[in-house]
Parts: C-alpha cells; sequence; structure tokens
C-alpha cells in the first residue's frame, strides 16, 4: 500500500490529551523559483555590476597604394605659405604647387647645417579626428614630424642644400622597405576592435606648423583660401581637414587617402599631400 506521508509542525501548546491544533499559515512563500531568480536577476544584475570589457591595443595602419592594392612607397606632406612680394599676396612661389623653401620661412644655411634648434624644434603637427565638424569631433591621436636632413641634402663638398634650395616638405618613407629614411609618421596607429573587414573607419586629419624659428604656429588647410573673401567663408568647414580611411583585409591593416581630394595625388606609389597656409589680414 502506497501512502503519502506529511510532516506538521506542532508549535509548544497546541496539543492537549484529546486535541492537536495544525496551524495553517496564509503568508507567501516562493516556491520553486531559484532558477528564475538566479536567471533573471543574479546574473542580470551581476552583468550590470561589471564594466565592459575594452580593447586598448592599437594596430599598425600602413598606407596603401589604392590603384595597385600594395603598400605605398613613400607619404609626403607638402607646405605652402604665404608671402608678399611688392604688396602681392602668393603662395611661394608661382605656380600655386611650388615648393616654400626653409629660406622663406626665416631659416639660415647654417640653420640647417649644423642642425640648430631653430630647426629640429620646428614640426609639423597632425590631428586626427573622428568627425570633419569642428563643433562635434573627437581628437583621436597626433603624429609629430621633424625637420629631417638626409644624405641626399648633403652636397659633395660637405654642405648642405642652402635653405633656399631645401623645400618645407617632409617625404616620409616606408621603413620596412627604406629604414635610411624617416619612417616616423608613415605609419598610423588606431584601436584594432574599431576597424573590421569590410568595416572602414575614416579620420579627419588637421594639421599645423610650429616654426621654432620665428615661434609661430600656422594652421594649415587643404586649399588654397583666402579668409578675407567673404564670398568663400562657408567653404571653410570643409577645407580644413584631409580624410583617411582605415581598412582591414585578410592579410592586415591599412590607411587609404581619397586621390578625389584637392590636395591628395597618388603618382608611382607615393602619397603627396599637399597643406596651405589660409590667408589671414
Amino acid at each position: 500500500m502506497s501512502v503519502n506521508r506529511h510532516t506538521f509542525r506542532v508549535p509548544d501548546g497546541a496539543e492537549t490529551a484529546t486535541t492537536v491544533n495544525i496551524p495553517i499559515d496564509m503568508t507567501f512563500q516562493l516556491v520553486d523559483q531559484a532558477e528564475t531568480i538566479e536567471r533573471q536577476f543574479v546574473q542580470v544584475e551581476k552583468a550590470d555590476s561589471i564594466n565592459p570589457i575594452i580593447d586598448y591595443e592599437k594596430t599598425r595602419f600602413i598606407a596603401r597604394d589604392t590603384n595597385l592594392s600594395i603598400p605605398a612607397r613613400s607619404v609626403i606632406y607638402m607646405c605652402h605659405f604665404w608671402d608678399t612680394v611688392n604688396g602681392t599676396d602668393y603662395y611661394n612661389f608661382p605656380p600655386v604647387n611650388a615648393p616654400t623653401y626653409y629660406g622663406n620661412m626665416g631659416f639660415t644655411d647654417d640653420d640647417l647645417k649644423f642642425r640648430k634648434n631653430s630647426l629640429i624644434k620646428s614640426f609639423l603637427r597632425l590631428e586626427f579626428y573622428d568627425s570633419p565638424t569642428v563643433t562635434d569631433q573627437n581628437l583621436i591621436s597626433v603624429i609629430i614630424i621633424h625637420p629631417d636632413i638626409r644624405l641626399s641634402d648633403i652636397l659633395p663638398n660637405s654642405n648642405v642644400l642652402p635653405a633656399m634650395t631645401k623645400a618645407v616638405s617632409f617625404p616620409l618613407e616606408n621603413p620596412l622597405n627604406n629604414n635610411e629614411n624617416s619612417g616616423e609618421g608613415f605609419f598610423i596607429y588606431h584601436y584594432k576592435d574599431e576597424v573590421d573587414i569590410n568595416s572602414p573607419k575614416e579620420l579627419y586629419m588637421r594639421a599645423s606648423f610650429n616654426n621654432a624659428k620665428t615661434g609661430k604656429r600656422t594652421n594649415l588647410m587643404t586649399e588654397p583660401f583666402d579668409i578675407n573673401n567673404a564670398i568663400q567663408i562657408d567653404q571653410l568647414q570643409g577645407q580644413l581637414h584631409t580624410k583617411y580611411e582605415l581598412k582591414r583585409d585578410n592579410i592586415g591593416y591599412y590607411y587609404e587617402l581619397d586621390t578625389s581630394q584637392y590636395n591628395v595625388d597618388l603618382t608611382g606609389g607615393a602619397y603627396i599631400i599637399r597643406l596651405y597656409e589660409i590667408l589671414v589680414g
């Protein structure tokens, strides 16, 4: 015979010789809810109390030739500054894309020959932002590039090129191919988890040149621009930044520049990025 056994707790004093009082508790109790509580409350609250894991590891992005889909040979930043001769303002010197020379910027031959502080402490500053909108952007990274005296600048008599013949340009060679020339600034370093296959990341670069000879910082733009021309003032916003696109494929991480931009050319595996001083006053 099968019976169900039940146990009742009888408080002290609830029984007599003839009767047993069995209390019925009407208070609410959770029954068989442990799993639900663990799944829907404990685990959820535990997850909310733990900060998310953020991968701060950066990786190296190498410039890529968009025509050949291979690493670029070099990246060259060329700076063009306004000068005034006989009351006429123009970039040094006509045509517009002709280079500005260190001699035009106040440097002397000795500054270059002896690598004086006025030269080596000058630098081109590249600031990378996540948006081209000045009022709504975050600074992501900064690259500092200093002037470089190379073997090609040294003349047979052991002197260096005169200041009036050395252009204010910053040619950066791929150090994986050529470790004799400057490669600092050729690579861009960015968070690897923000760039995935078929999910590129856009960065917007704004440049300035810091001249240790004169103590002057000059902001640079992507096109020749005269801020005194009121008709063009609305174009200023769109001429501040050069766009870079960070990409990833099955081989590695790369960055490319859109050659449709006014100041970007790609010739013989070399990116040429021209930067122009804004004319004020």
